[in-house]
C-alpha cells in the first residue's frame, strides 16, 4: 500500500505534535509501506523515518488555499498513491484515490464567535462539511467529537471512528531543581504557581479563570497564576481584567513557549487548571497529568471523556466553584499525592501505539480491505 500523508501543518503547536507522533509510529509498526510526506520545504526533515520506505516532499500550497486544490490531486496520480491521510480536516475536493481525514472537533462551527473572519467561518463551514462527505473514513479524538460530528455535519456515524491519541513523549516530569529555577526566573515566577497553556479564544475561558483565581486569592491561597501560550490581543484584555480585578501582581504571562520549556513549567508547577468551555480532546490535561501535575478541570465537553477520575472537577461558568476546586487540591498534600498517581494511571488509556493500530485498520478499512477483528471501532 502506498499512503500519503499531508503534514503541511507539521510546524502547528498542536495539530503538528499529532501528526508527527502518529505517522512516526505507523511507519515504526509498518515499515514495508511506502509511505508519501507532503511536508512544507523547511521542514522536511521532521519526521523520523524508522528504516520505513519514504519518500519526502515540499508541499508549495498553501493551506487554505485554491492552489491547494489543484497541486495535491496532482501529487497522487503522479506518486500512484494508493490511500491519503490528511491529519487535518481539510481534504481536496478532487479524489485520485481513497481518503482518510482527522476532524479533531468542529469547535468553529459549535463556537463561530471564536473565528473573528467571516470570510474564514465561512471557508471552514464549507471545507469541514465538504471534508466529512468526501471522506471515505472520519478519524477524530474523542467520543464527544464523534457525537458532535455526526450533530453538526450530519454525516453517518458509521463512517467515523474514535482513535485517541496520545502524548508527546517529550512531556514528563523535569527533576532537575537548577533547570526549573532557571526558567522560573526568566520568567518572573517566584513562588509556587497554578499553571494554564492554552492559545487565546474565548471558549478558552481565561476570563473565567482570572476570576477564579481572584476568589482563591480572596480564600486564602498564595500562589501565582502563569498563563502559558500566545495571547496576541486577548493579552491586552486579560491584563485589563486582572487590573480591574486587583490581581495583576499575582499574573504572569509566558507568550509562546517552546515544549522543552512547557515541559519544565508543567513539572515546576503545583496544580494545574483548565478551565476550557470546549475541547476536542483538551491535549493539555494529559500533559500536565505526564510531567506529574495534579489537575482541576472544567466538566464541559470532551474533558470528562479524557481526564477520567484523576482530575478535580469543576463548573467553569461559576468562578467561586472552581476557585474553591484550585484551593482544595492546592492546599491538600493528600489529594494532591491521590491525583498526581490517578494521573499516571489515567494516561495508561492512550497510546501511540494503539492509535497507529486503529489508524492503519481504518485506512485498510477505506480501501475494503479485511480488518483484524481484533481492533475494534468505538
Amino acid at each position: 500500500m502506498k499512503i500519503a500523508f499531508d503534514l503541511r501543518r507539521i510546524g502547528n503547536p498542536g495539530i503538528g505534535r499529532y501528526m508527527k507522533c502518529l505517522v512516526e509510529e505507523i511507519l515504526q509498526q509498518e515499515p514495508g509501506h511506502d509511505c508519501l510526506l507532503i511536508l512544507p520545504a523547511d521542514a522536511l526533515d521532521t519526521i523520523r523515518s524508522n528504516g520505513a520506505n519514504v519518500t519526502r516532499i515540499p508541499g508549495e500550497s498553501r493551506y487554505y488555499s485554491i492552489r491547494e486544490q489543484v497541486e495535491l490531486p496532482r501529487i497522487l496520480r503522479e506518486h500512484k498513491v494508493d490511500l491519503l491521510h490528511s491529519p487535518h480536516f481539510l481534504l481536496p475536493l478532487s479524489r485520485p484515490c481513497p481518503t482518510v481525514v482527522t476532524i479533531h472537533d468542529v469547535v468553529y462551527i459549535a463556537y463561530a464567535q471564536d473565528m473573528q473572519s467571516r470570510l474564514g467561518r465561512l471557508y471552514y463551514s464549507v471545507m469541514m462539511h465538504a471534508s466529512s462527505r468526501l471522506a471515505t473514513r472520519i478519524i477524530t479524538d474523542s467520543i464527544f467529537s464523534k457525537n458532535e460530528i455526526v450533530r453538526l455535519l450530519g454525516v453517518d456515524p458509521g463512517t467515523v471512528s474514535v482513535i485517541y491519541p496520545a502524548v508527546d513523549t517529550a512531556f514528563r516530569p523535569v527533576p532537575d531543581s537548577s533547570e526549573r529555577e532557571a526558567l522560573l526566573s526568566e520568567y518572573g515566577i517566584d513562588r509556587e504557581y497554578i499553571l494554564y497553556a492554552g492559545i487565546y479564544k474565548g471558549r478558552k475561558n481565561h476570563a473565567g479563570l482570572l476570576r477564579a483565581f481572584q476568589h482563591f486569592l480572596a480564600r486564602g491561597g498564595e500562589a501565582q497564576l502563569v498563563i502559558a501560550g500566545p495571547m496576541n490581543e486577548g493579552e491586552h484584555q486579560l491584563q485589563h481584567l486582572a487590573d480591574e480585578l486587583r490581581i495583576a501582581d499575582h499574573i504572569v504571562f509566558t507568550g509562546f513557549i517552546t515544549d522543552s520549556d512547557l515541559g519544565t513549567l508543567y513539572s515546576a508547577a503545583r496544580v494545574y487548571a483548565c478551565p476550557s468551555l470546549y475541547e476536542g480532546f483538551g491535549f493539555t490535561v494529559l500533559e500536565a497529568m505526564a510531567c506529574g501535575v495534579p489537575v482541576v478541570c472544567s466538566d464541559a465537553a470532551s474533558l470528562p471523556e479524557v481526564a477520567g477520575d484523576a482530575a478535580v472537577y469543576a463548573n467553569p461558568k461559576n468562578s467561586e466553584a472552581f476557585a474553591e476546586a484550585l484551593y482544595q487540591i492546592f492546599t491538600n498534600d493528600d489529594l494532591r499525592q491521590e491525583m498526581i498517581e490517578r494521573g499516571w494511571r489515567n494516561l495508561q488509556r492512550f497510546s501511540w501505539r494503539q492509535a497507529a493500530a486503529r489508524s492503519l485498520a481504518a485506512y485498510s478499512d477505506a480501501l475494503g480491505n479485511a480488518i483484524d477483528p481484533a481492533i475494534a471501532f468505538t
